[in-house]
């Protein structure tokens, strides 16, 4: 269990835009990835600036953005009795925000009204321009807030979920009473999804549903009833954890919270690189005895580019519905097979045209195969990445990649033929760095200041203790890190940013790592040095002296064409041939 009291976070002034851009994965190697004809022009919504106020202010900020729902509704009559007939989406999210008592003690809080009606009425479109809202907000927030109806919570939460590029706590909440009748859980819910956005608690989790005191991964979580407030569940699974009073306790981790702050930690599916009419249309048809071919077959005539079927038991569909299936699949319609029993988990088989829905419930799949199809028309890139990002399952290369020595020879099956294969076999021998457990090492893979700094310390085998971390950002360090990186902080080796931040997660560029190295080498540096790579004049001054040090000591060199790319991301490769050439002498 991972149990808080009450978290205050540090302000981050400043979200550097590189956080986004580093988690995401590129799709220009992928087979049948749909292009763009033209650079897309991504909308810009007017969200709220930070005050001066809550810049100084050392609580969290949280944008709460609203969309309607039951949570926003006003009971029919002004009878404060009447909790099943009610106008949803009635009252504004500035207005609710301003009714909860004590806020002021958990975050600082803004509202952005993005909408104001029921989950159901809004369009994939909509749901296009939501995600690319909350992805705007936590450029500067430090977490988000979506209010939204329930009947569609979950098609929403995990379409955010899987096309949210921050790894900023993204939290959805909503009610089953409307917010000015007896008993209401309106208020509640909206005070605790603010308390926990603001504990940074879920970071790097995806997006979560918080309602009830009880939180849930966007991915599995279901509605199960029509009308109680604990509606909210999540099959088999459970839940992720509770909120009890000042205490958000987290009993488990799902599986993007074991890949934080790695590049596979983000799915292909970057809305800011398509239009919203690239997402396509996906329908269910729904399994009973004896169901015809009619409803696939309409659904195919309608224009639908993939069909999630949910079927009886372990995914069966009728004959009429396989024949249909498999006509529509000969004109490229690709299916998903889920269970219509609530819970469940379709394995994958070798049918052409037929993708296993793991445990995705019917409406998640449909989310899922959506924005896949978006982004590809190729079968086996779709069937790979419900494979990959919609299965969701606990492997054991999901732990760090960077870490102490390793205790058993290691086989890598991902070097072989590399140029650095000979220095990787190295580094793993004497505990710099060590691979993944799948046997992997993936050489090409950029790393974080944190993978880089932990890695450094490893080389140079410094003992002791470090010095206490101040960053504002130091809870976003991985507790595998934290003696590294003290201990770096100690020997002067690192350092914050001007804003405080420490930026663990952001992929060291090949200027950066030259300062560190360069910093732990205690190199005398020349001002106004010329480095003699071909784009010196790209190499910022803050680097330059570092830059021609570590060359001149033969650490680092240049790409092909005697450039240096100063801002390029540094590889696990480059990182580990580097960091074997460091002469083996102590820091005091």
């Amino acid at each position: 269990m991972i149990s808080i009291h009450r978290s205050k976070l540090g302000k981050r002034l400043l979200i550097p835009f590189l956080i986004a851009l580093s988690l995401i994965v590129p799709l220009s190697g992928a087979v049948g990835v749909v292009p763009t004809a033209a650079a897309v022009q991504t909308p810009v919504f007017p969200l709220p600036p930070l005050t001066d106020a809550f810049k100084a202010s050392a609580l969290p900020n949280v944008l709460v953005i609203g969309t309607g729902g039951t949570i926003s509704g006003q009971a029919n009559d002004g009878d404060p009795t009447n909790l099943q007939t009610y106008k949803s989406g009635t009252y504004k999210i500035e207005d609710m925000v301003a009714q909860l008592p004590r806020k002021d003690k958990i975050s600082d809080v803004s509202t952005y009204q993005f909408g104001n009606k029921g989950s159901g009425s809004y369009s994939i479109g909509d749901l296009y321009d939501l995600s690319l809202t909350v992805d705007q907000a936590l450029q500067t927030y430090d977490g988000v807030v979506v209010t939204t109806g329930t009947d569609t919570m979950e098609d929403i939460a995990y379409f955010l979920d899987l096309t949210v590029r921050s790894g900023k706590p993204v939290v959805v909440t909503g009610a089953m009473r409307p917010w000015d009748v007896i008993g209401t859980d309106a208020p509640a819910n909206l005070y605790n999804a603010i308390k926990l956005a603001g504990s940074n608690k879920t970071q790097w989790y995806g997006t979560v549903v918080m309602l009830n005191d009880v939180i849930q991964a966007a991915r599995d979580v279901t509605k199960l009833n029509a009308q109680r407030l604990d509606t909210f569940g999540t099959p088999i699974f459970g839940a992720l954890g509770y909120i009890d009073q000042d205490n958000i306790s987290l009993y488990r981790l799902n599986d993007r919270a074991l890949k934080a702050g790695r590049p596979e930690w983000a799915t292909p599916f970057d809305l800011s690189k398509i239009q919203k009419t690239d997402l396509p249309m996906v329908e269910i048809a729904y399994a009973y005895q004896d169901a015809g071919g009619g409803g696939i077959n309409g659904l195919v005539a309608d224009g639908a580019k993939g069909i999630v079927t949910a079927g009886t038991g372990a995914g069966g569909i009728s004959s009429k519905m396989s024949a249909a299936r498999a006509e529509a699949i000969k004109k490229g319609v690709i299916f998903v097979t889920t269970t219509r029993t609530g819970s469940g988990t379709m394995y994958p088989s070798d049918t052409d045209g037929i993708i296993a829905g793991d445990s995705l419930n019917p409406q998640h799949a449909r989310m899922m195969l959506l924005v896949a199809l978006a982004f590809s028309n190729d079968f086996k890139t779709v069937k790979d990445w419900f494979w990959q990002f919609g299965r969701q399952d606990i492997a054991q290369d999901d732990v760090s990649a960077v870490g102490g020595p390793v205790e058993e020879p290691v086989v890598l099956k991902d070097i072989a033929g590399h140029w650095a294969m000979s220095s990787i076999e190295k580094a793993v021998a004497s505990g710099i760095i060590r691979g993944y457990t799948d046997g992997t090492f993936k050489p090409n893979q950029s790393l974080t200041r944190v993978e880089f700094t932990v890695m450094l310390m490893n080389a140079l085998k410094l003992q002791g203790d470090g010095a206490s971390l101040t960053f504002k950002d130091s809870n976003q360090i991985g507790k595998w890190a934290v003696n590294g990186i003290s201990q770096a902080v100690k020997a002067g080796i690192v350092s914050g940013y001007t804003d405080g931040t420490f930026k663990p997660n952001t992929p060291i560029s090949r200027s950066e790592m030259a300062v560190i190295i360069a910093k732990a080498m205690k190199y005398d540096l020349q001002a106004g040095s010329t480095t003699g790579f071909k784009d010196d004049a790209a190499i910022p001054k803050w680097a330059k002296g570092s830059v021609k040090a570590t060359k001149d000591h033969a650490l680092i060199t240049g790409r092909s064409g005697g450039v240096f790319v100063p801002n390029d991301p540094a590889t696990r490769a480059e990182a580990v041939t580097i960091l074997l050439k460091l002469p083996a002498i102590p820091i005091s």
